[in-house]
């Protein structure tokens, strides 16, 4: 009778794939959560710019308004090309263990976006 449970058994071949299968997961979730900050940034600009256009329309929009929509517009584009480029990271070859990131925009920063004036109102 032997003493070793060979249903205990763990091969290099079952801690290699245990390693690569918890580092896929953890590449997968880096960028899920680079997915969700980009998309609450493309929400808040293209809510500003859709809040501007409103004052545009009613004819109540300032000269700085209009400016501010042009850039936020800008802001927006550079916005989306970077989550079109995430969207594109797992189709790298060197996914997932050397994924080449693309570089994160700037923030832009928004006077009247509803978070700050949450945090002001409470």
């Amino acid at each position: 009778m032997s003493n070793i449970d060979w249903s205990k058994l763990i091969t290099k071949e079952m801690k290699n794939a245990a390693s690569a299968a918890q580092f896929l997961a953890g590449s997968e979730s880096d960028l899920a959560a680079r997915n969700s900050a980009a998309a609450a940034q493309i929400l808040r600009i293209q809510d500003r710019v859709d809040t501007i256009g409103y004052g545009k329309e009613a004819g109540e929009a300032t000269e700085e308004d209009v400016a501010e929509q042009a850039a936020l517009i800008n802001n927006l584009k550079v916005w989306k090309a970077y989550k079109y480029a995430l969207g594109k990271v797992a189709t790298q070859a060197a996914w997932p263990s050397s994924p080449t990131w693309p570089t994160t925009p700037a923030i832009p920063e928004i006077a009247a976006a509803p978070v700050a004036l949450a945090s002001i109102n409470a």
